[in-house]
């Protein structure tokens, strides 16, 4: 039997328990073979911010159960799929790699399910809704009605509301599972991290098209779940970017049908998204400095320096070797779902 978790009782421990301030545990029933494999970890950032750390795998249909009250839930996925319940029967399938919001107005009960041998991976916050007003900036007035009239205090009903994840936020997603610090260096670095991830999200939705999530429902949920894993071939494969009829042939698409797909969620065809996410990873290596242009250039799928100076230089404005001085202008474009 899954009981219910409260989202005080889950603060509390992470806050006061010296040895479960990072909390690692299996999810599920109580029966000897365990739901999940992997890690499970709960931290504070501060007051009014909650967050967690989940990268599992499941052995078997897995469910959680939580109470939460007066917050914005943020999900950032690479991988998994969730089948999530709010109070009011409301019900969302979130697949891929996502950034997911949902509002909980007063006290909202939320169950998700994730089904048999599922690779998840992903960062959870809890966010009190002034927080993210009076320190990231976001202006309410840029969201739709049913998220405007949550930080306007006038909605009782839980909202959940999903966009596709930004290349930028991938790549700070890999940094945060990759690194291996640990005390105070981990804590701090997952502070400023986790401030990264937020900065990003309120940016995206202030400046969000209001039209682009309807684009994304209209199509059915097997036509986003294959843009969403064309979007992720493109993310992990920089190197070596599959042709579109390549691309369409793995994902299961008509390549027509991909590119149009393309062009609702992200506002710009594969091969333009494609070219975006290898150009801001190639800039920021050359930011990092740790690498030599050449080697740089391989790494984002061009078999010759002068060819990947060209296409950066195209992109940007600027060639590779003024990157690093360019570093405090402003930010390189990203895909946003718009």
């Amino acid at each position: 039997m899954v009981e219910w978790l409260d989202q005080r009782d889950i603060n509390y421990i992470a806050r006061n328990g010296p040895t479960l301030r990072s909390v690692r545990r299996p999810l599920g029933d109580d029966s000897d073979a365990p739901s999940v494999e992997g890690r499970l970890e709960c931290f504070p950032i501060e007051d009014g911010l909650f967050c967690s750390l989940n990268e599992w795998h499941s052995n078997r249909t897995v469910e959680d159960r939580v109470i939460i009250r007066n917050s914005v839930g943020l999900q950032f996925v690479q991988t998994g799929k969730v089948t999530q319940s709010l109070t009011g029967s409301k019900r969302y399938i979130h697949s891929g790699a996502r950034v997911c919001l949902t509002t909980y107005p007063g006290e909202v009960r939320q169950r998700r399910r994730y089904g048999v041998d599922l690779n998840v991976k992903y960062i959870g916050a809890w966010i009190d809704p002034d927080l993210l007003i009076d320190k990231f900036g976001l202006n309410p007035d840029c969201l739709d009605d049913s998220l405007r009239g949550f930080f306007a205090g006038e909605s009782g009903e839980p909202v959940c509301t999903s966009f596709p994840l930004p290349p930028r936020l991938w790549l700070a997603l890999d940094d945060i599972f990759s690194k291996n610090y640990t005390g105070k260096l981990r804590e701090t670095y997952l502070s400023s991290k986790i401030n990264e991830l937020i900065c990003e999200t309120v940016a995206t939705l202030d400046r969000r098209d209001l039209t682009a999530n309807s684009n994304h429902q209209a199509l059915s949920l097997k036509t986003r779940m294959a843009i969403d894993a064309a979007a992720l071939i493109y993310m992990r494969e920089l190197h070596a970017p599959p042709t579109l009829d390549e691309l369409a042939a793995r994902v299961g698409m008509n390549r027509n049908k991909l590119s149009e797909g393309f062009q609702q969620i992200f506002n710009c065809s594969p091969h333009t998204y494609s070219k975006r996410i290898r150009m801001d990873w190639a800039r920021r290596l050359l930011i990092d400095g740790l690498m030599e242009p050449q080697e740089i250039a391989r790494a984002v799928g061009y078999t010759t320096q002068s060819a990947f100076s060209r296409a950066f230089s195209d992109h940007f404005g600027f060639s590779p070797s003024e990157a690093a001085d360019r570093q405090s202008d402003d930010d390189p474009p990203t895909i946003s779902g718009r």
